[in-house]
């Protein structure tokens, strides 16, 4: 069966895996063969990256799913790769628990994807990164190798942090197949307010919020038509969300409305902010050092803005030149700018999808030897 082209390539298979043996198979003919897999399941941040320099077939993981084991009371649960994240929510919250990670789309976006992908959401403000929520994995590395790590596993036998590893590496080591994570209680309580604001007093009054220590749940400004969509007239809003024992959460909304005139509005704002950059026809990821002021005024933009992460979504396309002075300026500040959706054409006229790599290439170059010996596993999707 044939499939839709990705980065200008045309693979000429889609091989749906339903158990890890079908993952191994297909990831061992593709060494056999000396062709390139590129894996996928909700598709929601298949864009991300350099253009593949090959791809043969793809490996679709979205029928690997539900959930293996739930140990309610150790708060860990075990669940296949390919469960989307609105099937994990709704499994978990018979017994009121979560896994406190957010990416757009849930309804598409799976486990393993926002995990390998490194998923940026709302939750980073209060949650952090992924691979923090993240106990065990277990994987098909490209040299077809099943591995197992963390979990139950006392110490992983490479001598590397590998269930961390996998975050962030976008399917060019290994297919991640099922994995075990860390999982919180459900709020008793979660209001969000939103602000409705100029780009400028939207950051000014975020930033003091964020300072006065106040234990916020989400922070986020969305300016332009990311704005408009959430009902605001004013250029950006502002938005907070306040999440914990119901009588914190009033005593919270006090302290914000003391800050800032705001409305309560309903918690599915943060699903639209949350989805924006996976719904946009090009975006990119900038960011700078959390303590700096960002290189950018926002003003203009559509974008969606995580003022306390020092992190931002542009989300309308800029010219080349434009870009790459933006790029620049992230970078001298010790920021930068990551092109997340974007043809390849553009990707390379400005110098690739990541910029300045902050893993040195032979890291980068020793990890995929290792792992992928032979090179299957989405070629040139990272610099190495």
């Amino acid at each position: 069966m044939g499939v839709a082209e990705i980065d200008g390539l045309r693979p000429a298979e889609v091989v749906r895996a339903e158990t890890e043996a079908h993952v191994v198979d297909a990831i061992r003919a593709a060494n056999e063969r000396g062709e390139a897999v590129l894996v996928a399941s909700g598709r929601t941040r298949l864009d991300v990256g350099d253009p593949l320099e090959r791809c043969d077939t793809v490996l679709e993981l979205s029928s690997l799913r539900g959930l293996i084991e739930h140990e309610a009371g150790d708060l860990v649960a075990t669940v296949r790769a390919g469960t989307t994240l609105t099937d994990l929510a709704d499994a978990l919250a018979q017994t009121k628990q979560r896994w406190p990670v957010e990416a757009g789309a849930p309804d598409r976006a799976t486990v393993g994807g926002t995990i390998a992908s490194a998923a940026f959401g709302p939750s980073r403000l209060r949650y952090f990164h992924p691979r923090d929520w993240i106990l065990g994995a277990k994987v098909v590395l490209g040299d077809a190798t099943c591995v197992r790590s963390g979990g139950k596993v006392v110490k992983n036998v490479t001598g590397y942090d590998l269930t961390r590893l996998w975050s962030g590496t976008f399917g060019t080591l290994a297919a991640i197949c099922e994995v075990t994570l860390k999982l919180t209680a459900i709020p008793e309580r979660t209001t969000t307010l939103q602000a409705d604001l100029s780009v400028p007093e939207a950051l000014r009054i975020a930033t003091e919020l964020h300072t006065t220590g106040l234990p916020l749940d989400a922070l986020a400004i969305a300016s332009g038509a990311p704005a408009q969509a959430i009902g605001s007239r004013d250029g950006a809003a502002l938005l907070i969300r306040l999440a914990g024992p119901a009588a914190a959460v009033r005593r919270l909304g006090r302290s914000v409305r003391e800050r800032v005139r705001c409305r309560d509005v309903a918690n599915e704002a943060w699903d639209g902010i949350a989805s924006a950059p996976v719904s946009a026809t090009w975006a990119a990821r900038v960011g700078w050092p959390a303590a700096r002021t960002p290189a950018l005024d926002f003003v203009g933009y559509d974008a969606v803005i995580y003022p306390a992460n020092g992190a931002a979504f542009l989300l309308r396309a800029i010219d080349r030149a434009t870009f790459r002075r933006i790029r620049s300026d992230l970078e001298a500040m010790g920021g930068y700018a990551v092109l997340e959706r974007a043809g390849p054409d553009y990707k390379r006229a400005v110098g690739g999808a990541w910029g300045a790599s902050g893993i040195p290439n032979a890291i980068a170059r020793e990890l995929k030897t290792r792992f992928d010996p032979r090179g299957v596993l989405a070629p040139g999707r990272l610099p190495s």
